[in-house]
């Protein structure tokens, strides 16, 4: 049985972007990422990890030497580097080397991508329909009263499309405005020298899998510490170029089919700061019921407190 198939037997699949998924499945996706990301939690790579105890073990030192001793001498060891690599500045630069249960959580809290990812599906999930209609209505026409249906970068939506080309980070899709929108959310970094190309070949196989319809309006929305520099056109231009050096490695987003899909996307991008400032614009100007002020409060104050905002 392939993986695939066993994850869609355990915890189940989705047929269609439309299908609604529990913002519950969004504290599984962050125990999945941990699960599937142990550096986070040890902060180095597992192997890493494992043949460092394995140096350790295997030391002149340790020859002759009860079991129970080497573990201690090993212990011991791993208590001296947590400590040095323990921070207690929340924004110190210091992110690498094993460490401790408080240093991991406060590189993941403050300096993690995937971290804020994983925060980001939670609060779109919960966030109500009048909320994503006015979000996205900024930058492309939306049916009002339509509904929504988010989806996270999470083993349901991997192996239910069985997409394997790229990474996404979210998705928000409206199947009465016929509109699939693509949120890559960065901290202060800029993106990928192919990622709107392969954003485009995921359009191109959602179609095709029947995951949406074929004529579905599409928009990749960049969120991150500073605007895109260039137009559309720029920067599929740019995009291309960059494939085009390494024609082998980059043929699937260099096919003529995918031209289409090129033309059809719109491109659009917000900074941090102005979310933040849409929050609480979005807080005044509408009633809101308590559970979603709390909500895009605590979001608001979450986004604050990261590293990339205080840089």
């Amino acid at each position: 049985m392939k993986a695939s198939e066993k994850f869609r037997k355990v915890f189940g699949s989705i047929s269609h972007l439309k299908d609604e998924i529990s913002w519950t499945t969004g504290l599984s996706n962050m125990v999945e990422f941990v699960t599937w990301s142990p550096q986070s939690i040890l902060g180095i790579k597992k192997k890493q990890f494992v043949n460092q105890i394995i140096d350790w073990a295997l030391h002149d030192d340790m020859q002759g030497k009860e079991l129970v001793e080497i573990q201690n001498e090993i212990g011991n060891k791993l208590n001296h580097i947590m400590s040095e690599t323990e921070q207690l500045d929340r924004y110190a630069k210091q992110t690498t080397g094993i460490c401790n249960a408080r240093e991991a959580l406060r590189r993941l809290k403050y300096f993690s991508e995937d971290y804020v990812n994983k925060e980001f599906d939670i609060f779109l999930n919960l966030c109500s329909d009048n909320y994503l209609n006015k979000f996205y209505e900024q930058y492309t026409p939306v049916i009002a009263d339509s509904c929504w249906s988010t989806h996270g970068n999470s083993g349901v939506f991997a192996y239910s499309t069985e997409l394997k080309a790229m990474q996404m980070d979210n998705l928000a899709y409206n199947h009465q405005a016929n509109l699939l929108v693509a949120n890559e959310l960065k901290l202060n970094g800029s993106k990928n020298a192919d990622q709107i190309l392969k954003y485009c070949l995921m359009y191109e196989a959602l179609v095709e899998k029947g995951f949406i319809n074929k004529d579905a309006k599409y928009l990749l929305l960049f969120i991150g510490g500073s605007p895109l520099k260039h137009d559309k056109h720029t920067l599929i231009e740019h995009e291309l170029a960059y494939c085009r050096r390494k024609p082998e490695k980059y043929q699937h987003l260099l096919r003529s089919e995918l031209l289409d899909v090129v033309n059809h996307i719109e491109i659009a991008s917000m900074t941090w700061a102005e979310f933040i400032e849409f929050n609480d614009n979005y807080l005044r100007d509408n009633m809101v019921c308590q559970v979603e002020e709390k909500l895009i409060k605590g979001f608001n104050q979450s986004l604050q407190s990261k590293s990339f905002m205080h840089a």
